[in-house]
């Protein structure tokens, strides 16, 4: 029978115990040495109660940087994801809207090429019984897929290293062997014990948090995203609702958190927000109208679709103004006197202000990982970078950079777009 995570469906703390104690496993480590190698695993699925959720997940460490297949199979559906591992732990997993029968034979597949040490932890999969304040939510796969809470927010139990049947006939031959350890802690919520990586901060199961003793927050992501962050939000600081605004925007563009917002604010005690307000005199830039803490936008001064994050360059603009600026760039918006005292206000040159172009650094990350983004990218998010980076840098394509390296994420791409066209 399935096994479901032991967790409380009420929405509170069950006990007052210490949640910030960590405990070490021992994960499971395959050698194989074929050009192209596959681990298979049978799913032990048995449970008639219908679920609209059917999901996979794990927590994977491997001895070199590669790409692997994540996939969930059966007779009649055989839907993947690609993922990019290596020498630091990762997070796979995806969940699919499928009518699976209980009874139905399915499995879960791990694939990749070329010889490998791949240490798995918490490998888990079946159907997706989640509590009734996500339920209430409606949430699509898609969204329960997303990179920052998958696969906590599926409410597998991550208990043990392998929690599926392992299929050697479907498998590439390999060596078991005892893995590496991966350090775990508690949950308050839903009760399991979910990894963290304190040299990659926020990287795993649980958002960084620097005032606590392990440098990461109580509840996991999952539970502090569907089950905590709607209650919250109303007593939140401007601050706050801010940086949190920005972190889902940016980590959709860039697939991590905001590592110079959280720099800034570890610099400096405060919330970017209330200090680019202050810089700015709490007046709007463009039309040097006072406005309050909660009313006025942070600009990103150079857009985020070019790829420049947030960061303390950041310009104070009244709702009318930033809503006229849009994705332009400074030079684009300010007339030249403007650009002068902009560039004495937030510290980037005039020269800086009056370029176009691309953020580089941001771009070679995609370059160098094409694939990956294009897999957890949605598609038109893809289309979307692909258009502002073409525009202004004509040799690069990221559908030809894509296309190259993997034809077949290509064409899937090519194909979402179909069905969801660019608005």
């Amino acid at each position: 029978m399935r096994r479901l995570a032991v967790q409380s469906r009420n929405d509170g703390y069950v006990s007052k115990r210490d949640y910030q104690t960590l405990h070490q496993r021992a994960s499971q480590r395959f050698n194989t040495g074929s050009s192209k190698n596959c681990l298979s695993f049978r799913v032990d699925d048995e449970m008639a109660e219908p679920s609209g959720f059917f999901g996979a997940g794990a927590y994977i460490f491997s001895n070199r940087s590669v790409p692997v297949i994540f996939r969930i199979m059966t007779a009649g559906l055989r839907q993947e994801a690609i993922f990019n591992i290596g020498n630091s732990w990762s997070r796979v997993g995806f969940a699919v809207e499928a009518g699976i029968s209980a009874g139905t034979l399915v499995y879960v597949e791990i694939e990749w090429e070329g010889a490998l040490e791949i240490d798995i932890w918490g490998l888990d999969a079946g159907r997706i019984y989640l509590p009734e304040k996500i339920l209430s939510q409606y949430p699509s796969a898609k969204a329960l897929s997303s990179s920052h809470i998958s696969p906590e927010t599926f409410y597998f139990p991550h208990s043990t290293a392998i929690g599926l049947e392992l299929v050697p006939e479907r498998s590439t031959h390999f060596s078991l062997v005892q893995g590496s350890d991966i350090l775990v802690k508690k949950c308050p919520f839903c009760q399991r014990y979910l990894p963290l990586n304190p040299h990659l901060r926020g990287s795993l199961s649980f958002h960084k948090h620097s005032d606590k003793k392990t440098f990461h927050q109580n509840e996991c992501r999952s539970c502090k995203k569907w089950r905590i962050n709607d209650d919250f939000n109303p007593i939140r600081t401007t601050d706050q609702l801010h940086e949190s605004s920005v972190i889902t925007r940016e980590r959709k563009i860039f697939l991590r958190e905001s590592l110079i917002l959280q720099a800034i604010k570890e610099r400096t005690g405060a919330g970017l927000k209330s200090q680019i307000w202050e810089k700015f005199k709490r007046k709007c830039f463009y039309c040097d109208i006072p406005v309050a803490l909660d009313d006025f936008q942070l600009d990103h001064t150079r857009p985020l679709s070019y790829l420049w994050p947030i960061d303390e360059h950041a310009t104070c603009l009244c709702s009318e103004h930033n809503n006229l600026k849009k994705d332009r760039f400074p030079v684009e918006f300010y007339n030249d006197a403007q650009l002068l005292k902009l560039s004495v206000i937030t510290g980037l040159s005039y020269c800086e202000l009056t370029e176009k172009k691309v953020n580089e650094k941001e771009l070679q990350r995609i370059l160098d990982d094409i694939v990956g983004f294009a897999t957890q990218w949605d598609a038109r998010t893809f289309s979307a970078i692909a258009r502002k980076i073409i525009e202004l840098m004509p040799a690069v394509d990221l559908f030809a950079v894509l296309e190259e390296a993997d034809v077949e994420i290509h064409e899937r791409v090519l194909l979402d777009l179909q069905e969801r066209p660019v608005l």
